[in-house]
């Protein structure tokens, strides 16, 4: 006995969902914006921070973008080729936002190599003026997507990017406030240097975490041994095997597992207590259980030959 079980009440949040998407087009712009602003500064200040912090921004535009298509597609509706529809799109988004964090983050390194063994003049005043715009453009942004970062893996990446960029832009204040105060021009790479250090800490996060999901781990801070025992607890449950446990994207697990129920009389009544268990204790949105009277073990395995 089979029961195949969708939490439509969790699932289903299509406010939540334009409400994401708002945020990430607001970013969007916001980041777009201030890029062309920063490349104009770069190229009249000579700063290479600020002209690191403008290709990032580019980068940032680009993977807001991923972001924002990836959360439209998401939405669509199941059909007879994708069965559990397209959620899973945001994971591959926020695995491309990473790979991009690290490619544009490579490029950096080579340009600050360059200007470390080679300083130049920079025009400081104008670089903190133009990195304060950046600043408050980029705090504006991070608002947006603030409330939003927690339960959407694709938002968590555009908002990494985001606060990588207000990181990069405080950075770029840091430095043109040295230069300007002791003329110490190298300050500027030295700055570009920790906000890549930066941007490769929070892509490698985000790259795992992608890398989890897309293998099917167990959700980050879920427990199978709890989730076994939980099942294997409720009345008329006498064992539970080919347990699985897994997320389509961030903030929706799913499950699967043969419940031995030795009482057939009981079979509908375990189906829905151990639905309504892992519901509400584990906050799993999709149940796949079997329920049988005697233990079917390799059940993945042709056993009627």
């Amino acid at each position: 006995m089979h029961d195949h079980h969708h939490d439509h009440r969790h699932s289903c949040a299509p406010a939540q969902a334009a409400a994401e998407r708002r945020g990430i087009k607001a970013a969007l712009f916001i980041t777009a914006f201030i890029a062309a602003v920063e490349v104009a500064g770069g190229l009249l200040t000579g700063s290479m921070a600020l002209l690191s912090d403008a290709l990032h921004m580019i980068t940032d535009v680009t993977a807001l973008a991923v972001s924002f298509f990836a959360s439209k597609l998401s939405g669509m509706s199941p059909d007879d080729r994708r069965s559990y529809g397209y959620r899973r799109v945001e994971v591959v988004a926020a695995l491309v936002n990473a790979l991009l964090l690290w490619l544009v983050s490579g490029y950096m390194l080579r340009e600050v190599y360059e200007r470390f063994l080679r300083p130049v003049t920079v025009l400081s005043k104008p670089m903190m003026i133009v990195a304060v715009i950046g600043l408050a453009a980029n705090i504006l942004s991070a608002r947006f997507l603030f409330a939003h970062k927690d339960g959407n893996i694709n938002v968590r990446g555009a908002f990494l990017h985001v606060l990588s960029d207000l990181a990069g832009s405080v950075g770029v204040v840091i430095a043109g406030a040295v230069i300007y105060f002791t003329g110490y021009y190298r300050m500027d790479t030295l700055v570009s240097l920790a906000i890549i250090a930066l941007i490769l800490y929070s892509s490698t996060r985000l790259m795992l975490e992608t890398f989890h999901i897309l293998l099917e781990g167990t959700p980050t801070g879920m427990d199978l041994k709890e989730v076994r025992a939980a099942l294997a607890a409720l009345p008329g449950v006498d064992g539970v095997h080919e347990l699985h446990v897994w997320s389509l994207t961030a903030g929706f697990n799913a499950i699967s597992a043969h419940l031995v129920v030795g009482e057939k009389g009981l079979f509908e009544r375990v189906l829905k207590d151990a639905t309504c268990a892992v519901a509400e204790r584990f906050e799993i949105k999709h149940c796949a259980f079997q329920v049988e009277s005697v233990p079917v073990e390799n059940s993945s395995c042709d056993i009627c030959k």
